[in-house]
């Protein structure tokens, strides 16, 4: 028992710093465990976390109060000591007013910084409140969405011919159809409805139309579309070519001619996209309806800083030819917008390859039929020229395009540096534009899977100050508890500094002299005893100048006391 109560102190005091060190980790945990997770209760966890960092502060305090202690007592048996100074020493760490003496600061300046740590370590506690925060999250969730448009572009073939499906005739297909003498159905022009939402994507200055959100209300949601649609895939060409029929070259561009914009397609077709060659067909020839070739289109543009630099103008061509495609889009609808995100994009090969038709009895016809539809309409709104005026002050529009944001009505340029994938996105667009009208046949509703997205209040944990805070005040404590052991082990005993402690300690003549008028505890001390010198140690010499043969350990003034003698017991 007795090794055990000489050591218990030393061992609680490293005990104490052990749990302030794995409290603290533990702290730190707890908060990274809740940053991200939705907020339930907004005021426990702050509690919580408040309460442990006072725990903590309590237990390195506690831990660094008993390091001062040893070592306070290290200190004045190998030092003379003013009876002021000795208040000090025992009262640093809860009398702020003690560190105004300065021989406490010279004289004992390892205790001095020990109760510093003292009355510092509650700024360990500050950083707490502030690192664990709520802000506003998302929490995504997979689910299904029910009514989220797509397109499925197959559903042209068959549909309102030879006995299939009408819709009640509340929907149309991409193009309008004539019927041959054998009865099959031919292409006649594009649909009044692909006409309309045409003119819609074309001259939108926000994107494709919005379809309806298939989300519930507050919230977001997102869903991705895999479909089959034509696409043009446009190429730069060194001189314009096809037909032709203008003969345009890319001299007459600016800044060597006046054109800065021209667009036509490779060969001339009839009305509504036929080819010409029908036209001298009647409706029994075999060959009427049949597909032999699609038109590519044409474009020259020029790029420059403005119109009066013309020297630092460049004219450019390209060629886009049409392609059966298949996308992958990501569709993202929040707070009433939608955010088309195309993922990605495969060309599986030209809509018509060459020395290849597309007849009335091909299954997939009609589709064909709807895609050529489209084309038509987007040659026909690129088509035609912006021509400069002689002196270069004005231009003159002989184009649709100038209608779209395609081309800057400023300077005549094109609004992007990147006018090719301009023109490529223009046609994609058109065909997104669709997934909101529920006038075409090809727009479907259906079920998908998607990810529902909604606001919420989330934990947000900012570790930097907790952990620079925890881990100073951590640190700090270990290296109070080394001082606090080594003078342990230099005192050869467990000191503390209650009343028990000066009552076995201030046995002496010298003390009992000292008091004389003064043994009541009156405070302040009187000047004179309070600027007497004592020291801890062995009593030497009596008052009355005899040695003292006896063993006795005490404050006295300092010509009277000597070392302590490990290997002596003392009374």
């Amino acid at each position: 028992m007795k090794l055990v109560a000489r050591y218990l102190q030393p061992l609680v005091m490293v005990l104490l710093a052990l749990l302030g060190l794995f409290a603290a980790l533990g702290h730190h945990l707890y908060y990274r465990r809740l940053r991200g997770q939705e907020v339930q209760n907004a005021q426990w966890p702050p509690r919580f976390g408040i309460a442990l960092a006072f725990f903590i502060k309590l237990a390195l305090l506690t831990a660094v109060d008993i390091a001062y202690k040893q070592q306070a007592w290290f200190i004045v048996k190998r030092r003379n000591f003013r009876v002021r100074t000795l208040d000090s020493v025992f009262s640093a760490t809860h009398d702020p007013l003690q560190f105004f003496n300065s021989e406490l600061l010279y004289k004992a300046t390892v205790l001095t910084l020990l109760a510093t740590l003292v009355w510092a370590m509650p700024l360990s506690t500050i950083a707490s409140p502030t690192t664990l925060t709520s802000q506003e999250g998302i929490l995504t969730q997979p689910t299904t969405c029910n009514n989220a448009s797509l397109l499925d572009l197959s559903r042209e073939n068959g549909y309102g011919a030879y006995g299939g499906p009408k819709d009640d005739g509340r929907r149309t297909a991409l193009s309008y159809w004539n019927t041959r003498s054998d009865g099959r159905y031919i292409y006649d022009q594009p649909s009044s409805e692909l006409s309309r939402i045409s003119q819609l994507s074309f001259l939108s200055f926000t994107g494709p139309l919005k379809a309806a959100s298939p989300c519930p209300s507050n919230k977001a949601c997102a869903y991705s579309m895999n479909t089959a649609m034509p696409a043009y895939r446009c190429e730069n060409r060194s001189e314009f070519g096809g037909e032709n029929p203008r003969g345009y070259n890319k001299s007459q561009l600016s800044p060597t001619g006046l054109l800065l914009y021209l667009s036509y397609s490779s060969f001339e077709e009839g009305d509504g996209g036929k080819p010409l060659s029908w036209s001298n067909m009647t409706l029994s020839n075999p060959e009427i309806g049949v597909f032999e070739k699609v038109p590519s289109f044409w474009v020259g543009w020029v790029t420059g800083p403005t119109l009066e630099n013309p020297h630092l103008e460049t004219a450019h061509i390209m060629e886009c030819t049409m392609y059966d495609a298949t996308y992958t889009y990501n569709l993202t609808y929040a707070e009433g917008q939608v955010i088309i995100n195309q993922i990605n994009t495969v060309f599986n090969g030209p809509v018509l390859p060459a020395n290849s038709t597309k007849a009335p009895w091909d299954d997939d016809y009609q589709q064909f039929s709807g895609y050529h539809a489209a084309g038509y309409l987007y040659r026909t709104f690129l088509s035609g020229n912006i021509t400069l005026s002689a002196d270069r002050t004005f231009w003159i529009d002989n184009s649709p395009i100038l209608q779209s944001d395609f081309i800057s009505p400023d300077t005549g340029y094109p609004q992007q540096d990147d006018f090719t994938s301009t023109i490529e996105q223009g046609f994609n667009d058109l065909f997104l534009s669709m997934l909101a009208d529920s006038r075409l046949h090809d727009q479907i509703l259906s079920s998908v899977p998607c990810s529902m997205s909604s606001s919420i209040l989330v934990w947000n944990y900012e570790p930097f100050w907790l952990v620079l805070s925890y881990s100073l005040a951590v640190a700090l404590t270990f290296v109070a508890v080394g001082v606090g052991a080594w003078s342990f082990y230099m005192n050869g005993y467990t000191a503390d500094a209650t009343f028990s402690t000066f009552l076995t300690t201030s046995r002496s003549m010298d003390i009992d002299a000292l008091s004389r008028g003064h043994c009541l505890g009156q405070w302040p001390l009187a000047r004179d005893v309070a600027e007497t010198t004592l020291r801890f140690g062995e009593l030497a010499i009596l008052p009355n100048g005899m040695l003292n043969t006896e063993a006795h350990a005490a404050f006295g003034f300092p010509r009277n006391i000597r070392e302590l003698d490990p290997a002596k017991k003392y009374v």
